[in-house]
């Protein structure tokens, strides 16, 4: 007896959907907002995969697409912003590779959907890591309170 089931059409689907929300969620980031913009630039993106994600596999592909491109946004948006801040004008050109980016990941999630996970974990690392650092380099200014 096989223990090891494949995976059905609907995990299938559940991945797609992810991943058409990351590539919404990876150009609304190249925006590189910050604050309340950022916020907004977050929800806007979540309704958007809500829409596209309902339009395409129904009310759980649409939750699953909207904290898809909430996730993505939040990560790539901290992304350009630091790149903008440090390069100035030279960051239009990051939003350009972000959003060939995005569409590659479109493309892997509608030919590719497994490989969906690899970009989540990419996200993730992202995320994390630019979290890390920015703790790092204001751990000092708590010493001084």
């Amino acid at each position: 007896m096989n223990t090891l089931a494949p995976l059905g059409f609907p995990v299938v689907h559940l991945l797609q959907d992810l991943g058409i929300g990351f590539a919404i969620g990876m150009l609304a980031g190249t925006t590189g907002t910050q604050g309340g913009a950022r916020g907004r630039m977050v929800l806007l993106a979540a309704v958007v995969g809500l829409v596209v994600g309902l339009l395409i596999d129904g009310l759980v592909g649409a939750i699953i697409a909207a904290v898809g491109a909430g996730a993505a946004c939040l990560v790539i948006s901290d992304l350009v912003f630091g790149a903008s801040r440090r390069e100035g004008s030279g960051a239009g050109a990051l939003g350009f590779i972000v959003a060939l980016a995005a569409l590659i990941v479109l493309a892997i999630s509608l030919l590719v959907p497994i490989a969906v996970i690899v970009v989540a974990i990419a996200l993730i690392w992202l995320g994390y890591s630019r979290h890390r650092r920015s703790q790092r380099k204001h751990a000092g200014l708590r010493v001084l309170r």
